[in-house]
């Protein structure tokens, strides 16, 4: 194989063209696939906090065993406690301790927001 010195010469090699613009077009792709990833991890986790919690709340209705569960979920998801805001609603009795009470969590992170609902 001769090389050649012209810059003006069409001659390259096809495969180190191939390989260039094989990885300048794969950063940019992997990059939007790892934030997506992050994205759908993230709603994932505070889908399962949300369920989890009113779950643990309906079995025990106790607003600080509720918040326990709560803690330890955002903990095992890997998530800094002070970017989660949760809120626990109960209608029509806002003690959550009658029966046929609706208990309702919301679970936000960030823009993220998740809810459960469950009776009593």
């Amino acid at each position: 194989m001769k090389l050649s010195t012209d810059l003006a010469s069409e001659q390259g090699s096809a495969i180190v063209d191939w390989i260039g613009f094989g990885i300048l077009l794969q950063i940019p792709v992997l990059m939007f696939a790892t934030v997506a990833i992050a994205n759908q991890q993230q709603a994932f986790a505070i889908e399962a906090i949300a369920r989890h919690g009113v779950r643990a709340h309906v079995l025990w209705p106790d607003r600080t065993s509720t918040s326990r569960v709560i803690a330890e979920l955002i903990r095992d998801f890997g998530i800094a406690p002070d970017r989660v805001i949760w809120r626990l609603n109960c209608l029509p009795d806002p003690n959550c301790m009658a029966a046929r009470n609706l208990v309702e969590i919301e679970v936000r992170i960030g823009e993220q927001v998740a809810y459960a609902m469950q009776r009593f």
